[in-house]
Formats: structure tokens, sequence, C-alpha cells
């Protein structure tokens, strides 16, 4: 930009994940614009996700649940109506569309920001509300290509995914791993997916912890807590109860229970992470927790853990992976199968044993 913007709006309204690896352009914002006052756009079941990042002025919470079909219903015409009106008092000189739907593009445009950037391959036309469209490097990083978005704006890129776990996270976890007596390191475990084509068979997360349970052993790591989304409980039932009997570790089953904030502190506070293609991966990254992921139709290189695509398994190597054909559960799902348990228990190792990555 030529003159310094004086209010800055970050557009980034879901999911948990893309909300968490979204956090470089902030930092750079606020390390380039000092003086400016940044605010955020994110959905409100999301917003613990980023409220106490110090660079951060305003959280600006999109209920979309509570305004969704508001056209059908004109009381909730009029709170939509109302929201855009208290984003457009924000009076921001730069937005950024982060997230490149129709719906951000929406926001962005309402603004009347005098510069609002997106991407030039936003999706559902989102680039029709921006006046400044940028061209991300083909086959780059999402978050290469977002820090693209903020060098346009004049700032300078910093790939710093650094996250902030909410107090209330914090004291819940204290409280609940005091609770079941888990005073050592232990390791998360996050095997749901709301997404069929992204989940792997129980009985291979019942072989990798029976291959692994020596090797956790030796670091001290007696506990395993199991993580994931309200709706997800029974995925874990049948798996929970046969690793429990065959490796003997105190299994810990909060899936369902903890909030966005909790499962922050959840993962901040383990010494390894072990999850699918999911947000928890994300917030890994952003506690620099080491991780081993699983990937199946998702390109760990573009998609997956920021420059940490050598611990992620991935079963559509060598594959011409269309974006979203895990939402496809018979294509996701032979994919994720072709992941196999020596592979992730080799990947698990080289975690524990500090080495580098393959």
């Amino acid at each position: 930009m030529r003159t310094v913007p004086r209010r800055i709006l970050i557009v980034r309204p879901s999911a948990f994940g893309d909300v968490c690896r979204t956090v470089p352009l902030l930092w750079s914002l606020r390390k380039t614009f000092p003086k400016a006052v940044i605010d955020w756009v994110v959905e409100d079941r999301w917003a613990a996700a980023i409220s106490e990042l110090p660079v951060l002025d305003g959280v600006v919470q999109f209920p979309k649940r509570e305004l969704r079909s508001w056209w059908r219903h004109p009381p909730t015409t009029l709170k939509t109506l109302q929201w855009f009106w208290r984003l457009r008092r924000g009076r921001y000189d730069l937005v950024i569309d982060a997230q490149g739907l129709a719906r951000s593009a929406l926001m962005s445009w309402m603004t009347r920001a005098k510069v609002r950037i997106a991407q030039r391959s936003g999706r559902e036309f989102s680039w029709l509300a921006a006046n400044r469209l940028v061209k991300p490097t083909r086959g780059a990083h999402v978050v290469d290509a977002m820090l693209q978005l903020v060098a346009s704006a004049g700032a300078i890129p910093i790939a710093d995914m650094r996250l902030v776990a909410p107090a209330s996270g914090i004291e819940w976890w204290r409280n609940e791993s005091a609770r079941r007596e888990i005073v050592g390191p232990y390791i998360v475990l996050a095997m749901t997916n709301g997404w069929q084509g992204k989940r792997w068979l129980d009985v291979r997360w019942v072989e990798v912890m029976r291959s692994i349970a020596d090797d956790l052993s030796k670091c001290g790591i007696q506990d395993v807590v199991w993580i994931g989304a309200p709706g997800e409980e029974p995925q874990v039932v049948d798996a929970l109860t046969d690793i429990s009997a065959i490796t003997g570790m105190r299994s810990h089953n909060i899936v369902g229970c903890s909030t966005v904030a909790g499962t922050m502190a959840v993962i901040a506070n383990s010494s390894l992470l072990l999850a699918l293609d999911s947000a928890p991966v994300h917030v890994a990254v952003g506690f620099g927790v080491p991780f081993v992921a699983l990937y199946g139709a998702t390109q760990p290189s573009t998609d997956g853990p920021y420059q940490g695509q050598a611990w992620c398994a991935h079963g559509g190597r060598g594959e011409e992976i269309g974006r979203h054909d895990y939402r496809d559960a018979r294509k996701g799902g032979a994919m994720m199968e072709r992941i196999t348990t020596d592979e992730v228990v080799a990947l698990v190792r080289k975690r524990l044993q500090g080495r580098a990555a393959p």
C-alpha cells in the first residue's frame, strides 16, 4: 500500500484448523504496522483459537449458526443486517479476505474499505468483492499463499505460526488432568473425523498403539488422551477398549467434552500428537508439539501442517488428487487404506527418538 493503514481487518471465519494456520498474517501485519488497529472476523465457535493473541486488537465474532437461513425469517434478516452494519462501522481501510468464499467476500465488500485484497483463485466468485487480486504461486502451501496477500498490502511476510492457549482452557485442563491423575507426559490421539473419507481403520490404530507401547513407556508416557468433536464419540468406542486392554496404558476419553480452548490446552501440554487430517495437527504446529499425521486425499505439501509434511503418512502419494476427494467416502477411504501401520509406527519412533524428519 502507498499509505500506512490505520485500521485492518482479517476475514477468516472458519474452520478451526484454517483459523489456526492463518495467524502468520496477523503476526506479519503487526510487525509491519505496529500502530494499526487489527481486528479479525471469525466464526463465534472458533473465536477462542485467536482471542488471546497479544498482537490482535479485536475479535469480530460471526454467529453463523444464529444467522443461518437469514432470508427466510424476518427477525434473523434484521439481525444479519445489524451485524453487517456493525462491521461497516469498523471504518477499515485495509481488508484481507483469507477465506476466499462468497461469505467472506461479502464481509469484505460490506466494509467498503479502500483496499480489499483477495486471491484471484478464490472460489464462489469471491474475487469479485476485492479491488486488489493476488495470484498465488502455483503449488504453494496455503500458508505461503496467504502470506502473499499481506505482501501485497506492503507487509513483510513472516511465517510465524505461534498460538496462545486461552486462560480458560489452561485452567480447565489443569483441573481435569489433576482429577484424572495425569502427572507425567502423555500422548494425544485424534482418530476421529467428521469426513468418513479421512478416517483410518480401527484395527490399524490398535496395531500402531500395540507396536509403540514399549517406545512410549521408555519415554515415560503412560497416558493416552483421546480428543474429538461433539458427535464423534462413537468413533472411538471400540478402538479405545482394545488399545487400553492391549497396551495397558491409561486412557482418558474426552471426545466431545472439551471446548476449543480446552483442546488447545490439551495439545499444548502434550508430548506427542497422533492424528488424522484435522485441526489438531495445525494446533500442534502452533505450539511446537511433535506430531505424526495421517493424510489421504489431501495433499500435505499444500494443505497439510506447515513445514511438517515429512511427518505425514500420505496414502495419496503418487496419485492425481482432486482437492475435495476426501468428501467421497469411497475415494478418500481407499487412499487412507493405503497408509500402512509400519509407516506410521516408523514415523512415531523417529519422533520419540528425536531424529530428523525422513
